[in-house]
């Protein structure tokens, strides 16, 4: 193909220089931009109805558009989190094994973690829609909000080592984030002719670019004819989940660099669902010359734009 061509543009937003950040600050970004993109989808419509009905736009819609088209980007968000389990929409509240070992078998748990239960003490990441008028001058100050909100709002279940449970809306099963994990978060529009409207494509994707990243390192890494993520042998070494709403899409992957995989143990949760196989690192298969969560992502951002064939900007750190 032609070389000049005009690649489409994702831009890159990275929190790994702030550190390991809580789970809920993700949650919220992702938030954030997806509704903010998701209203400006839908002003287009309602302008281009009006055009068709004849109605001219008015000043005021003319200088929104001019704000609002920033918000029609696609966005790669990269994070290292605070420790955190997650279950996805559908995922079985049994793959967190230690809720068997509680007094009442975990069943006050279970059914605050349960895919159907929305009651006040659900331990799920929700958005207040509430109060739809709240305007916000920046993303940043919609994040802070949201975050805080549903910091507020949850009372999430614990695991034994202390770390939140929340269930959210990823596809997938149970799974764990935390420090020395790289968590990237692309939220891009399927509809653009770049990509395909088609999330067996994007999963496989988005492998691609782990499986590549991996080989960087000198690491062989395979997919799973049945279970999603990266494998090294029998072990997991890197988790994909994905939500999509009106082909934008949301989560996304975690390879594990150097976490502490005791959070993955048996005793607590079924990983990813899946009971006759184990989790496994970078640092675990490398030993001693593991690369820092800042390296793998330098080499994963390059993986990306070479799979998805797209050019990547870099934005403002997260902080």
């Amino acid at each position: 193909s032609n070389t000049n061509e005009k690649k489409h543009v994702a831009h890159v937003r990275s929190a790994l220089s702030a550190g390991p950040m809580p789970y809920e600050r993700g949650w919220a970004w992702q938030h954030v931009l997806l509704n903010r993109r998701l209203n400006h989808m839908r002003m287009q419509q309602r302008r281009l109805a009006q055009q068709r009905d004849g109605i001219a736009p008015d000043d005021n819609d003319v200088k929104e558009d001019a704000i609002k088209s920033m918000h029609d980007n696609d966005w790669l968000l990269l994070f290292e989190h605070e420790p955190v389990y997650t279950l996805g929409r559908g995922a079985s509240e049994d793959h967190l094994t230690f809720l068997n070992k509680e007094p009442d078998g975990g069943a006050e748990n279970r059914r605050r973690l349960s895919r159907k239960y929305r009651g006040v003490d659900a331990s799920r990441l929700n958005i207040d829609r509430s109060n739809p008028t709240l305007q916000f001058t920046s993303v940043e100050s919609e994040v802070d909000h949201l975050s805080n909100q549903s910091i507020g709002v949850t009372s999430p279940v614990y695991a034994p080592n202390g770390s939140p449970i929340y269930r959210i809306e990823r596809g997938g099963e149970v799974t764990y984030h935390g420090p020395g994990q790289l968590v990237v978060y692309p939220l891009l529009n399927l509809k653009h002719p770049a990509y395909q409207e088609d999330l067996h494509w994007y999963l496989r994707q988005i492998e691609e670019v782990i499986i590549q990243t991996l080989a960087e390192f000198d690491i062989t890494s395979n997919r799973d004819d049945i279970n999603t993520g990266v494998w090294c042998g029998q072990n997991k070494i890197a988790a994909v989940g994905v939500s999509s709403s009106r082909w934008i899409t949301t989560h996304g992957l975690a390879i594990n660099v150097n976490p502490d995989l005791d959070h993955f143990d048996k005793d607590i949760i079924t990983p990813c669902g899946i009971e006759e196989r184990g989790v496994t690192s970078i640092a675990d298969v490398l030993g001693a010359e593991c690369p820092t969560v800042a390296e793998v992502a330098e080499v994963a951002l390059k993986r990306f734009s070479d799979v998805f064939r797209i050019n990547l900007a870099s934005g403002d750190r997260i902080k």
